[in-house]
């Protein structure tokens, strides 16, 4: 990683700088205010200074070695409580023997049973809700003929329980939250299209998005095109500003930067913004190339901001549709929309719970159909 520092008088030179110096793909790790010049501190100007960063495409080896080094000695230093190695056998006996029950529990199930395991499993449905789905089945029809056609609509009312969905009337603050590469800034440009161009709403946008110096750029392009305002804000502050600049705008549109759902620190910076700009709806962004697991992370992380919706994103960069039912399971908020490739405003539709049904059951059962 490449670091610079820049000590210029506002942060808008030092966007110039890091652009033409880093690229655009540089992110910001700090800003702070340093006093220069003068005699013995009388009239000395304030500056800022701006810590910049980017990602080097080759990282030397002897580097790499280095903070492996450091990572290990970091490691040896942290306590961990310690367990009686008689204490981890038995552990590890009750797992395997646990284990080995499922197992042999599986392995006498009707073959149906566990095909539609293997074809929820390679959708990538929760297991919790994959079992209920198999036990509502094997109560309610004995059994499943995947050749038949008709098990497509048995498996799409069984899915609807754990489907939600709903597309609000989207007026006042909008908010996007996600962690980052979800897509926020071109879903955020999708609705803004139509709401400008479909609704004829009078549309702004903010973008807090300031850590990655092409995010800024992006959406500048979208308003130009869509001739709408913009306006970015730097600290919580300016963000208060800005929002009541544009409340005589039907709808705000607010950006937000990419957030990892691991970080403590980022995950309360985007708390206290929320707090501020006090949106009318919160769009979580999540996209359906996640795991499962990471997805129950994301949604359970990000709901210290309160999520309203859901928009998941990127469903045309994969081919399993179990987060249509996981996510309105872990987060208990429903679907607004799903978007399915990078054009604006077409890649973008209304979620459906019906449609969303119908179409995880006939991946299903061509999984199911494929695993003989």
């Amino acid at each position: 990683m490449i670091v610079k520092k820049y000590l210029v008088t506002d942060i808008k030179e030092a966007f110039e700088k890091i652009r033409v110096e880093l690229g655009k793909d540089a992110v910001i790790l700090s800003t702070r205010k340093v006093k220069k010049g003068g005699f013995l501190g009388i009239g000395a100007k304030t500056y800022l200074e701006v810590t910049a960063a980017i990602e080097e495409k080759k990282v030397p080896q002897t580097e790499e070695k280095g903070q492996i080094y450091k990572l290990q000695e970091i490691l040896s230093k942290t306590k961990q409580p310690q367990q009686s190695s008689e204490d981890l056998t038995e552990l590890k006996r009750m797992m395997m023997e646990l284990k080995s029950m499922i197992a042999s529990q599986r392995a006498n199930e009707p073959q149906w049973v566990q095909d539609l395991r293997k074809a929820l499993e390679k959708q990538d449905v929760d297991d919790e809700i994959a079992e209920k789905v198999i036990e509502y089945a094997r109560v309610k029809y004995q059994e499943l003929d995947f050749s038949n056609e008709n098990t497509r609509l048995i498996l799409s009312e069984m899915f609807l329980p754990f489907l939600n969905t709903s597309v609000p009337d989207i007026k006042g603050k909008v908010l996007f939250v996600g962690p980052t590469g979800v897509g926020k800034t071109t879903t955020l440009a999708k609705l803004a299209a139509k709401l400008k161009l479909n609704d004829h709403k009078r549309v702004g946008i903010i973008t807090l998005d300031t850590y990655r110096i092409a995010a800024v750029d992006q959406l500048k392009t979208y308003a130009m095109l869509l001739d709408v305002p913009i306006r970015v804000a730097y600290t919580p502050k300016e963000a208060k500003l800005e929002v009541e600049a544009l409340s005589d705008y039907d709808v705000i549109l607010i950006d937000s930067a990419g957030r990892s759902q691991k970080n403590e620190l980022h995950m309360t910076e985007i708390k206290a913004m929320a707090e501020v700009v006090d949106p009318d709806l919160v769009f979580l962004i999540v996209g359906m190339q996640y795991r499962s697991e990471d997805v129950k992370e994301i949604t359970s992380r990000f709901s210290i901001v309160s999520p309203t919706h859901v928009v998941l994103s990127k469903m045309d960069e994969t081919s399993s549709y179990g987060h249509f039912v996981n996510v309105p399971t872990f987060l208990n908020v429903p679907i607004a929309y799903i978007t399915n490739g990078q054009r604006v405003p077409d890649d973008i539709m209304e979620a459906n719970s019906r449609e969303l049904a119908v179409l995880l059951a006939r991946e299903v059962l061509k999984d199911a159909r494929s695993s003989k």
